[in-house]
């Protein structure tokens, strides 16, 4: 399904006199999925090339600081509602008038948010490392999505896709949803990614604070929720994380996770499309 999307490019301004500008980063917002996500350039070598009396250790402080305004966490960043209305980029950028400036605002169409967000960054971010071989979120769904096309699972009533849970104002969505066959407890499904670079591994806690954040709701609400996987009946809400490489950020998300879901750690392909089958298996 398109979806109508906006980004602006991040660009550094030294002199705003000399209309010279390098760009270091990329904001990328599907206000229909409630969306947004600001990548930073990680080659801080081109910016010390184009400006030689800059302090990059304090450019990387500032930077931080606005990566925060763009990242959803329990506590800080933009809200759930913000991130749903159309003109949050145009509310959130304009107060970026000196030497971190944000370009004009574009709309584009898009069928695959994930591989267009990661395409847009390499064209206007291009002296970057290809990032594009990165697992995202979605390449875990896609692959899971593979397996359960190869049998007659799809046509089955006891099991969804795309769950989209209201709960109040809010709306959490989760990938997959099924009834084993031998079990009065329906299975929850997120996927989730961590397939970050060691600099920016610390997403892994901030995203998994916000799914234990999310699970929390989904339990203490679970007789409000209106879907028949749900009602009336006991829950498991399960949790599948590709993860690249192991680190402190990640071992933490983990355990983040651990006290409110049942996880499934999968480290390559093959364990995606393992745990995929095993949903077969429990659902015939």
């Amino acid at each position: 399904m398109n979806r109508l999307c906006k980004f602006t490019v991040l660009r550094y301004v030294p002199d705003e006199n000399r209309q010279e500008f390098i760009n270091i980063g990329l904001l990328f917002h599907s206000p229909e999925d409630g969306y947004v996500n600001l990548e930073l350039t990680n080659n801080f070598s081109r910016v010390t090339a184009f400006d030689d009396e800059i302090d990059i250790k304090f450019l990387k402080l500032v930077l931080e600081g606005v990566q925060s305004e763009f990242t959803q966490t329990l506590t800080d960043g933009p809200s759930v509602k913000d991130v749903y209305m159309p003109d949050f980029l145009e509310r959130t950028t304009s107060i970026y008038v000196n030497q971190l400036q944000f370009s004009p605002i574009r709309v584009i169409r898009s069928q695959d948010i994930q591989k267009d967000e990661v395409n847009l960054f390499r064209t206007f971010v291009y002296f970057d490392a290809n990032k594009s071989k990165r697992i995202t979120d979605d390449v875990v769904k896609s692959i899971m999505n593979r397996v359960f096309k190869r049998s007659d699972l799809v046509k089955k009533q006891n099991f969804n896709r795309n769950i989209e849970l209201e709960l109040g104002p809010e709306e959490i969505k989760l990938d997959f949803g099924y009834k084993p066959k031998n079990d009065n407890k329906s299975k929850l499904i997120k996927t989730l990614s961590f397939d970050y670079s060691r600099n920016y591994s610390n997403r892994a806690t901030q995203v998994a604070k916000e799914w234990a954040w999310n699970y929390t709701k989904i339990k203490n609400n679970r007789t409000n929720i209106n879907n028949p996987l749900i009602k009336d009946t006991e829950i498991d809400l399960v949790t599948l994380v590709y993860i690249k490489e192991e680190n402190k950020n990640i071992k933490t998300a983990l355990n983040i996770l651990k006290e409110v879901s049942n996880i499934v750690e999968a480290k390559n392909q093959t364990a995606i499309e393992k745990f995929a089958d095993k949903i077969l298996e429990e659902i015939n």
